[in-house]
């Protein structure tokens, strides 16, 4: 009787020990998929930033770049009016002074006021201006077939910097903002040969501020461009 109670026993034992292992493998298995959805939602916010940071960098080319078009411009209308009083670089530099005193603008960092000068000029020259449609021309093809190309390099370096995947990336400009699409690589962690080998590119998509005197350029596209070429 007391032998068969001691097997009884040791049975239950070895039962709960089974039972008790079983547990705490589903729970580590439970815990480390919880873990991996952290690392999931840490890497979309990862892309969102890679994407965001590519579109500012793109957004930031074309303007420092769109003197050269003005230039080309501005050397060409002074040949077909006698006069031009004003030069669009004057015009600016007197609007920046103009929304520093302006309360709409009165949250805008140095760089944004400066930002806006630009577009707030250029849009009013592309409307009223002298030669508005020589400067949209001007315009179109500098972005098109010299500016982009610099804005694309912009983009690629920024996402490579932001520890992002070139494969699969886009940019292009829509209603205005440079919006770039971009990822970054989700690499799970493993437990007992689950989750071993997934890995997954997370993409993202983000358009940089508007850049309003773009759409004063009729007929302007310059279409998706692949980054990862």
């Amino acid at each position: 009787m007391v032998s068969r109670l001691k097997e009884y026993v040791q049975n239950e034992q070895g039962n709960v020990a089974l039972f008790v292992i079983g547990i705490l493998s589903v729970m580590a298995i439970l815990f480390v998929f919880v873990f991996n959805l952290a690392i999931i939602f840490s890497v979309k916010e990862e892309s969102s930033t890679t994407a965001q940071q590519a579109s500012l960098a793109a957004t930031s080319v074309l303007y420092d770049q769109i003197d050269q078009a003005i230039i080309e411009y501005e050397n060409e209308i002074i040949g077909i009016v006698d006069s031009y009083p004003e030069t669009i670089e004057e015009k600016i530099d007197q609007k920046k002074i103009d929304i520093q005193s302006d309360s709409r603008f009165v949250d805008y960092s140095a760089n944004e006021r400066s930002l806006e000068a630009v577009d707030l000029v250029l849009v009013q020259e592309l409307n009223s201006g002298i030669g508005r449609h020589l400067l949209a021309s001007k315009l179109e093809s500098e972005i098109e077939h010299e500016i982009i190309k610099n804005m694309k390099v912009a983009a690629k370096e920024t996402i490579l910097n932001n520890g992002g995947n070139l494969e699969g990336a886009t940019m292009k400009i829509v209603n205005g903002q440079v919006h770039v699409k971009a990822s970054n690589t989700v690499k799970p962690t493993t437990f007992n040969g689950y989750f071993q080998g997934i890995t997954e590119q997370l993409f993202q998509s983000s358009a940089g501020p508007k850049i309003d005197f773009l759409e004063e350029i009729p007929y302007f596209n310059v279409g998706t461009i692949k980054l990862d070429e």
